[in-house]
């Protein structure tokens, strides 16, 4: 993020790991072929990808919830708004524990 703007980047690992997840959870819900190959690989035992897309969804929302939250609190702080919005939609919790520190 931009320098003097307050944002600090929690760990490359959390956005491997959450953002990871997200990727494959999007991957397994929207695409029949991926969802196919994975059922298979762990013997049917997914969920049905009804499920796995109202998963994404809930995501998205949380997500989107977690960047206002961080966006307001970010305010109140005198700090970068539209930069911890986004790292915040990006790579959720870990942004808001990181913003809670600063």
């Amino acid at each position: 993020m931009a320098k003097g703007s307050g944002v600090v980047r929690p760990s490359w690992f959390w956005f491997v790991l959450l953002d990871g997840g997200i990727v494959a959870l999007a991957r397994l819900a929207l695409s029949q072929q991926a969802y196919d190959k994975a059922s298979k690989m762990s013997s049917g035992r997914l969920p049905g990808r009804p499920v796995l897309r109202t998963m994404l969804l809930g995501t998205a929302v949380i997500h989107a919830g977690e960047a206002v939250m961080a966006g307001r609190m970010a305010s109140r702080r005198g700090l970068s708004r539209r930069g911890w919005m986004l790292q915040t939609l990006v790579v959720g919790f870990p942004s808001l524990l990181a913003l809670r520190q600063n």
